[in-house]
């Protein structure tokens, strides 16, 4: 079964026997939590490498539905199911309204990086306009929503995206540890030290399989750095 992906750079309970005090709803978790559940079993009691896509594949069938594009796109978007990271009320999952488009040259690869690599959830994606066409897909973590474009490979530069962060020592220090489990490109073979900003705070800066960069920025200031999101 085939499913059309939207391309977003186009325009267009069951009640109880007794009456109960109005409370918090069951804790069930959502379908993103029930996948890294999922790949988080799969590697413990049978040391099975599932990558967190994968992982989504198998959660949407499980609640009777062909792909995740078609699971994520019935999910509340203003909803946060228990287990699951908060989420803005913004179209197809988007934690923000302002949304990087990232060209990749290679869709496993890209997926690899983002997905396995840095932990972001793919949210959707597939050929933007059916069978054989370009891949179109959204990926997030926390407050940040990027956009992933499949073209032509362009020796150019590529984009570079500033994320503010809490963390991000932890954040080098998990990611140092992670290059050695996941064979990405890059950062596989070393993970950049964190530098002193001209503003008061650091830098750590990734970049991705296809010049693209993300700049993780932490501000000097606790204060600042409070309602901030963490990576690590």
């Amino acid at each position: 079964m085939t499913t059309s992906i939207p391309d977003p750079t186009n325009a267009a309970a069951e009640p109880g026997t007794t009456p109960a005090t109005p409370g918090p709803a069951s804790a069930t978790p959502g379908p993103k939590a029930m996948a890294r559940a999922l790949r988080g079993e799969l590697r413990g009691r049978f040391d099975l490498a599932v990558t967190h896509s994968e992982c989504l594949e198998i959660v949407a069938r499980q609640h009777g539905v062909d792909n995740w594009n078609i699971l994520a796109a019935r999910q509340p978007a203003a909803a946060t199911p228990a287990g699951d990271e908060p989420e803005a009320a913004f179209p197809w999952g988007a934690g923000n309204s302002t949304i990087p488009v990232l060209r990749i040259f290679a869709v496993d690869p890209a997926l690899q990086f983002y997905v396995d690599f840095l932990g972001f959830t793919v949210d959707f994606g597939g050929p933007n306009a059916g069978p054989g066409t370009a891949y179109y897909g959204q990926v997030s973590r926390h407050g940040t929503t990027l956009h992933l474009a499949e073209t032509a490979y362009d020796a150019g530069q590529g984009a570079t995206v500033f994320l503010w962060i809490d963390g991000i020592d932890e954040l080098r220090e998990r990611l140092n540890q992670r290059r050695t489990e996941v064979p990405v490109w890059g950062p596989a073979v070393w993970t950049p030290r964190v530098e002193q900003a001209q503003w008061d705070g650091r830098v750590l800066t990734v970049a991705d399989p296809f010049g693209n960069h993300l700049r993780f920025g932490e501000p000097a200031d606790p204060r600042m750095r409070a309602g901030l999101p963490r990576w690590a």
